[in-house]
């Protein structure tokens, strides 16, 4: 059996798009192959602890140091990197707050994200990622609509993120735009008529 991490990170819970949409392509996913299981992470249900201090150390400290303390500070992390590890594919949805990701999802890549962990450095100090041939198919829902020329910066930067710490490069983006305008009914179905 194949596995599917949704990631839910909207605060809006059953009426956020960025929900909708992501789960309409798990929904798909699984209409063309049902072999699949579902773990889902809801970023705003099981808010991930942010970075301070004391996790920053525990995050570059040798594991060979860990002692109790490192394996509580780092309980958070090191399930997100199983669950992350032991998908096939990631559904991420995400509302574009102010041109980027959500809080809680840059929370979860912060937790996620770790160098001997989710990539490591060659002999030239060139990071390769530890996550490679997994798909990562992201979900974005925007109140406006952006300009012909206007720059993704989400997905952009995800890919990027996706590509330098974990070595996954194949990343997908599908858009809801103009979610704030009145009388706003999302069509998923067309968005995903190429899926």
């Amino acid at each position: 059996m194949k596995n599917i991490l949704h990631i839910i990170s909207s605060a809006r819970g059953s009426l956020s798009y960025s929900r909708g949409l992501s789960s309409a392509i798990v929904d798909k996913i699984l209409q063309q192959n049902r072999n699949y299981q579902v773990t889902v992470r809801h970023l705003v249900k099981d808010i991930p602890p942010y970075a301070n201090e004391e996790s920053i150390y525990e995050f570059y400290k040798h594991p060979g140091l860990y002692d109790e303390k490192s394996k509580l500070l780092l309980s958070y992390a090191n399930t997100i990197v199983d669950e992350v590890r032991e998908a096939d594919i990631i559904v991420i949805g995400t509302p574009m707050f102010n041109l980027g990701i959500s809080t809680p999802l840059k929370a979860w890549l912060d937790q996620l994200i770790r160098a001997g962990v989710t990539y490591v450095f060659d002999e030239h100090w060139n990071r390769v990622g530890q996550f490679k041939d997994k798909k990562v198919y992201l979900a974005v829902a925007s109140g406006g609509r952006s300009a012909e020329d206007a720059p993704d910066y989400i997905s952009a930067y995800l890919k990027d993120v996706f590509r330098s710490y974990t070595g996954i490069t194949d990343v997908e983006t599908y858009r809801v735009e103009g979610t704030m305008e009145n009388g706003f009914n999302p069509d998923y179905a067309s968005v995903l008529k190429d899926f």
